[in-house]
């Protein structure tokens, strides 16, 4: 068995969930999330685009998986579930029908209320209409919040996991600057970053490194490498997930290739100084929205308004297609920061007159008595000669 942290742990993040489904009077609690499964069990692998489902009662420590036969294997391998049930994946049998089978075997279903994990994409459409035929009678809640919630304040061994994901997101940042060279093209700068990061002992991340240089800087981080050549006066911006045990150390720089432009260098004084804002304000007992509220306040003292727009999000375990903790640093979040929480702190600004864009963004820990960055780089704007 190959757990990523003790069964004391796991049995204590059940314990928690147990607690939420009291509170909350849910009989049952239905996980599709392979990012919940792994949290709660220790299942980790990267076949989740077809129907799996973790079952877990209110009354019950028993815990039940479903999945297709060839993922039975690696649930056993890989998680602390004992009892796990097999679907076959063809037109006479609906996992959902089975799913539905299961749940009676812990509550009747008539008059029941049934958590349902509803913001995820292990959770097809197609087969929550059907779900939801298999179990009328109930009362379906959403428990997505229930489940995600519970992972914002971190344990002290995910504590250590974040700080690794963060050495290695230095690594990979490193590397990606060493690469930006006038004539190198994206896709070169990506696998130099790939390249060192599994040397140095990390994962595939939950997101492909973003990669973007000149105007499609104006992509925002939402771009991927493409085969453009690197140009002298180039702005270039990378984010970087760096990965260790699916937890993710999330951060961002922007790069100049051979000298920048002088819009370059204004607005990254901007974010360096939103950033700083930020980071100085931010601990425990500090509300999200007064983190926020702090960056905004540089912006609209440069004559920018941007706070419809979040300034970071939580940050921790991540399968495709994203690395997103259920946590934002927006003037309309109403988290509380404690320690143990990890989100990466950033911002990016556009000028699309000059056709860039410019990113900076830390990945932090809170900690007992303020903040801490997972990062030894500094907040520099980097130049590549």
């Amino acid at each position: 068995m190959n757990l990523a942290f003790d069964k004391k742990e796991y049995a204590a993040r059940l314990s928690d969930v147990h607690a939420q489904m009291n509170k909350q009077n849910l009989d049952v609690v239905l996980v599709f999330g392979q990012d919940q499964m792994f949290y709660l069990t220790g299942y980790d692998q990267i076949g989740y685009s077809y129907y799996q489902i973790l079952v877990i009662s209110r009354d019950n420590p028993h815990v039940v998986y479903l999945c297709r036969e060839v993922d039975a294997h690696i649930i056993r391998e890989t998680s602390t579930a004992e009892d796990v049930r097999i679907w076959y994946d063809d037109d006479n049998n609906d996992p959902t029908e089975i799913t539905a089978s299961i749940v009676r075997e812990f509550v009747d279903i008539v008059g029941s209320r049934i958590g349902v994990e509803l913001q995820t994409h292990g959770l097809l459409p197609v087969f929550y209409a059907r779900l939801l035929e298999h179990l009328e009678g109930a009362n379906i809640v959403d428990a997505s919040n229930l489940l995600t919630d519970l992972r914002l304040e971190k344990s002290p061994a995910e504590v250590a996991y974040m700080r690794e994901a963060g050495r290695l997101f230095d690594v990979g940042m490193c590397a990606g600057f060493e690469a930006m060279q006038e004539g190198a093209r994206e896709c070169e700068v990506h696998a130099a970053v790939m390249h060192s990061m599994y040397l140095a002992g990390g994962e595939f991340p939950a997101v492909a490194p973003p990669i973007e240089s000149g105007p499609r800087t104006l992509h925002q981080t939402h771009g991927a490498a493409l085969r453009r050549k690197l140009e002298a006066r180039d702005p270039v911006t990378l984010e970087i997930g760096g990965c260790f045990r699916r937890y993710h150390a999330v951060g961002v720089r922007s790069v100049a290739i051979v000298s920048p432009v002088t819009r370059q260098r204004q607005l990254h004084a901007i974010l360096k100084e939103a950033i700083q804002a930020g980071l100085e304000v931010a601990g425990p007992g500090v509300s999200t929205a007064h983190v926020a509220s702090a960056m905004h306040d540089i912006y609209l003292a440069n004559g920018m308004d941007r706070r419809t727009r979040h300034c970071g999000y939580g940050i921790g375990i991540g399968y495709p297609p994203t690395w997103i903790d259920n946590l934002r640093i927006k003037l309309t979040d109403s988290h509380t920061l404690k320690p143990g929480m990890t989100f990466m702190i950033h911002g990016i600004l556009a000028d699309w007159d000059a056709e860039l864009a410019v990113a900076l963004g830390d990945p932090v820990l809170i900690t007992d008595s303020g903040v801490e960055r997972l990062t030894t780089l500094d907040h520099e704007l980097v130049v590549r000669h």
